[in-house]
């Protein structure tokens, strides 16, 4: 009697462990448009009323406000619509991965648009500064708020020291109004602004001349 015994090595099998990693979330288009509306927000506020020097015959045109809106797909939900939706949803067992707005993300929208309703109340974006300094450049002139309910164009001589400080002020004649609250104002900017130093001008003249929209 033969008896014929074969041994086979067992292969090692090592364990491996498998880890998902999720990628990171990309902003969604809401999030996009608000941040761009910010940006575009933060640069008109910038150059609006942003004053220029006419003797180097610059020109400046301020940017309006423009209030901005949920996305073009989006259309509100009612009730009727809701349901709807959701027999939809269970009979095609598919998510909606639309980019509608929720709740709070349309109260995101709310916000910055009535952010920039203010922004557009207090400074109008047709109204603009410029001043005549040769050799000087503008260190600050106060943006205008305006609170005069009529329009004009006030224009204000001035004598700046060496310092680039406004010294001296009045209304020029050339203006073209007479009114109280604009002239006032105008002489107000006009004696806060200041201006790049030139130890070889004690005393300059110049003008800055200021175009008032009035309150609508």
């Amino acid at each position: 009697m033969v008896f014929n015994l074969s041994l086979n090595k067992k292969k090692e099998f090592a364990s491996e462990s498998y880890y998902e990693i999720e990628p990171e979330k990309e902003p969604t288009l809401e999030e996009l448009k608000e941040i761009e509306a910010l940006e575009n927000q933060n640069q008109a506020k910038a150059e609006t009323n942003n004053a220029f020097n006419e003797t180097e015959k610059v020109k400046h045109f301020a940017q309006a406000f423009k209030p901005i809106a949920p996305p073009e797909d989006y259309q509100p939900k009612s009730e009727d619509q809701g349901d709807a939706s959701e027999t939809s949803e269970k009979t095609d067992l598919k998510p909606d991965t639309d980019a509608s707005l929720n709740q709070e993300e349309l109260a995101k929208f709310s916000k910055v648009n009535e952010l920039l309703k203010k922004q557009r109340a207090q400074n109008n974006s047709r109204s603009s500064i410029s001043y005549s300094l040769p050799n000087r450049t503008k260190i600050h002139i106060p943006i205008p708020i305006y609170l005069c309910e009529v329009d004009g164009k006030i224009i204000v001589n001035v004598a700046v020291n060496a310092n680039g400080d406004v010294v001296d002020s009045y209304v020029n004649t050339s203006s073209t109004s007479n009114n109280e609250c604009l002239m006032e104002r105008a002489l107000e900017y006009a004696n806060q602004s200041r201006f790049s130093k030139d130890p070889n001008q004690k005393s300059q003249l110049g003008t800055i001349t200021f175009m008032f929209v009035g309150k609508r």
